[in-house]
């Protein structure tokens, strides 16, 4: 089974770049995005002949780089892409299982993407374990995606530049009738986030706590891209969206509670709100 890759850079560190290199030589082609504004990253490997690099020096979001992997491999004769984010990476085993797994499955032609699990932390797979099942949403990183029902699909949508890209592609593959399959147990390496300590009004700012944080602009982009989905699948898959802005709204609320401006936050709230309802998508516009 021939199956190409590719990676979004966006500002990569050294480690980030050293992550490319636990998956590229179980790939027959990476294509590398580079979303940096104004300058292109050094690839200290650029010269390997499997390797595509593109930088236009702008940031494009998730969705319009990924549209573009998909077209490059397909026009390249791939069947498979695995998406990958510049901070996830792979032990050399569980990667021979998960690609083995996908090349052994029954009946690939019902299955639109596949995915496999993920942890802060190196965990070796034991192939007896891993277990297939469908499931509704799968993460961009280490997904691979199943060409021959990419344009049938729609590709991923460009409306919502960055947060909510990976289940909305999920989402057009349920509605397709296709299946998004897990491999249960079997892993990649995928940063789940710094976490500050940090105080909130809940304990009058006395004790600090551990909570992964995000930027006012990352709020921006949760809010109104969960409202978007919601708009576009709260009747097709009613029960998979509540669990969505279940989950959502905790980060939000966390997010609240333990920044120290709380006041940029509700800001950006308000605008992510107007803007939903502006039809106001893709890049946010200051």
């Amino acid at each position: 089974m021939k199956i190409a890759a590719c990676v979004i850079l966006y500002n990569p560190k050294e480690k980030d770049l050293n992550n490319i290199l636990s998956y590229l030589p179980k790939v027959d082609k990476l294509y590398i995005y580079d979303n940096t504004e104004n300058k292109k990253t050094i690839i200290p490997f650029e010269n390997d002949n499997k390797i595509v690099y593109f930088s236009d020096f702008e940031n494009k979001g998730l969705s319009v780089r990924l549209n573009q992997a998909c077209q490059e491999a397909l026009s390249d004769g791939f069947e498979f892409l695995m998406t990958m984010d510049q901070d996830s990476s792979f032990i050399t085993e569980n990667l021979d299982y998960y690609f083995d797994d996908i090349k052994n499955y029954s009946n690939k032609a019902a299955v639109g993407i596949f995915g496999l699990e993920y942890s802060s932390e190196n965990r070796i797979a034991n192939a007896k374990n891993i277990i297939s099942a469908e499931v509704h949403s799968l993460i961009t990183s280490g997904s691979v995606i199943n060409l021959n029902h990419f344009n049938a699909i729609g590709g991923f949508d460009e409306n919502l530049f960055i947060d909510g890209v990976d289940f909305d592609y999920c989402f057009a593959v349920l509605k397709k009738g296709l299946k998004c399959i897990l491999f249960k147990n079997n892993f990649l390496k995928h940063s789940l986030g710094v976490k500050t300590k940090r105080a909130s009004i809940k304990t009058f700012y006395l004790i600090k706590k551990e909570k992964q944080l995000h930027s006012p602009i990352r709020i921006y982009y949760i809010i109104r891209n969960m409202l978007y989905l919601e708009k576009k699948y709260g009747l097709l898959f009613p029960t998979f969206i509540r669990e969505r802005k279940k989950r959502y709204s905790s980060q939000i609320f966390s997010n609240l509670l333990y920044q120290k401006n709380i006041f940029i936050l509700f800001k950006y709230r308000l605008k992510a709100i107007n803007d939903f309802k502006k039809n106001k998508m893709g890049k946010i516009e200051f």
